[in-house]
């Protein structure tokens, strides 16, 4: 890939290799999901991991979507 640009490369790369800050693989309603919480009750997607192809139809599991956590929710 070639890319032409005017910015120094340690801009253009700056956190590209970084994880994200805080995130939890779940699964919730039968599909794992990577999340980040955003309060004690209810998290952000992230990305879907492993689920089937018609999950990713569901506008409920788009990435930003909020999904309420449960107490007994933990990591798989």
């Amino acid at each position: 890939m070639t890319m032409y640009t005017v910015m120094p490369p340690e801009h253009l790369w700056s956190g590209m290799w970084n994880e994200g800050e805080d995130t939890r693989e779940v699964k919730i309603n039968g599909l794992l999901m990577q999340i980040r919480p955003v309060s004690e009750s209810e998290a952000v997607i992230v990305r879907l991991l492993d689920c089937p192809l018609e999950a990713y139809l569901d506008p409920a599991n788009m990435p930003g979507s909020k999904v309420p956590l449960s107490v007994n929710l933990g990591p798989t």
